[in-house]
């Protein structure tokens, strides 16, 4: 198995945004020395748990710490963005960073309607995802006859001697057929729609009408999952309590301030639309001890038919989340020396 890392740069309680971007620095740090894949930043606008608003810069500042782990987006949120700037930025790390660096977009706002005006304040009128996401394509490519009318004969700099893998983040169908038919990878948003089937069948589909480029030779589907991992089932459990109570409110009119501890929370004053609701979030999350979260990413990614997990650690405390990936690590080494030779196919 294939594990890499989705960071939301969690703010926790009793601590500043500041706190919590130098937490990620570390977080990717001991992901590298523990021998993750990727590690990769989110797009929140508005939110004061979540402290990576601009998925570059701290993809700057992880790239600089660490040596060997890809960086990535996860994502930009493209429809707010000129595809040019975007690829000259990507282009940008690529050129400091050869090798390493992964640019995942997505199509999603990431904020309300209040924010995707100020960010897109002096923009006459929307370009549709589809021929956007061809233009970036074809300006990381260098390739201006691939791009649109608008986009031909102009050239995104640096020039470079390696391109940035480039990735599509979807929840649905018709984000695995963009992916197919550009010859990207495809991830898929379980931590957001954890409805298997569609997953499944969105990864079957980005499969058989997969079209290589120089991009993505073969096809590549990476599963996004939260989860929450300690020393002990109990433990996991009591700090899932914090993840339950951050979700709630993140979907609600009055979003946290900040991840909040266990202890500062109480399941028993949850109504019964709250209980149903957490209920239905615990299916977007792997909860347990190293060995029982790790058989649960398994099963998740036999479903999908991949060997590539991405974990979103949502996990109170900067020393937790540290724990929870280094069991994770160690359980992933374990079952691998135990697995028979046959593995998960490659995707």
């Amino acid at each position: 198995m294939r594990l890499s890392i989705l960071d939301h740069s969690p703010v926790d309680d009793g601590f500043t945004a500041s706190d919590a971007l130098w937490a990620t620095t570390r977080l990717a740090q001991t992901a590298e020395s523990l021998g993750f894949e990727r590690y990769w930043v989110a797009e929140h606008h508005q939110s004061r748990v979540q402290a990576g608003s601009s998925p570059e810069l701290l993809m700057m500042q992880i790239a600089a710490h660490t040596e060997t782990i890809r960086v990535g987006s996860g994502g930009i949120m493209l429809p707010h963005y000129s595809a040019y700037k975007v690829a000259e930025t990507a282009r940008v790390l690529e050129a400091l960073y050869p090798g390493r660096i992964d640019l995942g977009v997505g199509r999603a706002p990431g904020a309300d309607q209040r924010v995707t005006r100020a960010l897109n304040d002096e923009k006459t009128h929307q370009i549709p995802f589809p021929a956007k996401l061809k233009d970036l394509k074809a300006l990381l490519l260098g390739d201006t006859d691939g791009s649109s009318d608008q986009r031909q004969a102009i050239y995104a700099a640096p020039r470079i001697t390696t391109l940035p893998e480039l990735h599509i983040l979807g929840a649905s169908g018709s984000t695995a057929e963009l992916a197919a038919l550009e010859g990207m990878g495809f991830t898929f948003a379980h931590f957001i729609n954890p409805h298997h089937q569609q997953g499944v069948l969105a990864a079957e589909h980005y499969r058989a009408n997969f079209r290589p480029s120089r991009l993505h030779s073969a096809p590549s589907v990476i599963v996004a999952v939260f989860a929450v991992v300690a020393d002990t089932v109990e433990q996991a459990e009591r700090l899932a309590t914090s993840f339950d109570d951050w979700l709630l409110r993140a979907e609600s009119a009055t979003p946290a301030e900040a991840l909040t501890l266990p202890e500062a929370v109480d399941p028993a004053q949850y109504n019964a639309e709250a209980r149903e609701r957490v209920t239905l979030n615990r299916k977007r999350v792997v909860i347990g001890d190293g060995p029982a979260a790790m058989q649960q990413l398994r099963r998740i990614a036999a479903q999908y038919q991949t060997d590539q997990m991405m974990i979103v650690p949502m996990i109170p405390g900067e020393a937790n989340r540290q724990r929870a990936i280094e069991l994770l690590a160690r359980a992933n080494h374990e079952f691998n020396l135990r697995a028979p030779q046959r593995s998960l196919p490659e995707s």
